[in-house]
């Protein structure tokens, strides 16, 4: 199944400012991809080697497109929890 490597780069003060995500049709492809990067990557590498990155991946149903439009609506499915689409519903009100 495609899978997503989510890379967050830890700063010195502890906070995360910059993600890498790394696409592909499998783990060891997106890991692959994640490791392409950090031979290459000035400020991120030094940070991957140095532990101060945190990865975890997730399988995704779909590699994103490569479309603006179309990547924007695939990320906000990718973001949604269960309780967004509650939100949308409307409320069905009884009159008194």
């Amino acid at each position: 199944m495609a899978t997503a490597v989510f890379s967050f780069k830890v700063d010195t003060d502890g906070k995360v400012r910059v993600l890498h995500v790394f696409f592909a049709e499998a783990k060891h492809a997106a890991d692959a991809e994640l490791h392409q990067h950090v031979a290459v990557c000035p400020k991120y590498g030094p940070a991957y080697r140095a532990d101060e990155t945190i990865e975890f991946s997730r399988e995704i149903e779909e590699l994103p497109p490569a479309d603006g439009d179309a990547l924007e609506e695939w990320l906000d499915e990718l973001l949604a929890t269960e309780g967004d689409e509650a939100e949308d519903d409307p409320i069905e009100m009884v009159p008194e």
